[in-house]
């Protein structure tokens, strides 16, 4: 019985990480009429293994065939610079990247199986190593507002 408690006092910190929080600020989120859901961060670096450059046309082309029918309710894309440690080569690596940041709801079912598959195509397509991804709860709204 004691190794049990001591076990679950140990893992107790642990477990945290395990809970989806709730929005942090529910209160601000209902009085403005804002919606729970995940706000997912994309980043695709920019450089190919050989060191060429993934132009705008090859990334427009992909973002038409992978992003957008997986998200036609909308997204954004922005131009950012990466960073990441390449250990094979012991090196730090430095290159131009996009983020696409997109708010879905968090009952939609099929958002695995899109994040996964677009990263998937993307490493393939373009021999890149990974494509990041980022989940974090939250409330946003996307409805107009009336302009006084």
């Amino acid at each position: 019985m004691r190794k049990a408690v001591a076990s679950l006092i140990l893992m107790t910190p642990l477990l945290g990480g395990c809970i989806v929080p709730v929005s942090v600020t529910p209160n601000l989120c209902r009085e403005i009429g804002a919606r729970d859901g995940l706000q997912i961060r994309l980043a695709f670096g920019l450089t190919r293994p050989d060191g060429s450059v993934i132009d705008t046309q090859d990334w427009q082309q992909f973002v038409d065939s992978e992003i957008t029918p997986r998200f036609p309710a909308g997204f954004t894309i922005i131009d950012a610079q990466g960073q990441w440690y390449d250990a094979a080569g012991q090196r730090v690596i430095q290159e131009k990247s996009r983020i696409v940041w997109i708010v879905a709801p968090a009952t939609d079912r099929s958002l695995q199986a899109h994040l996964r598959t677009i990263r998937q195509i993307y490493q393939k397509r373009f021999s890149q190593q990974a494509a990041g991804l980022a989940i974090q709860s939250g409330c946003s709204s996307f409805e107009s507002l009336p302009v006084e």
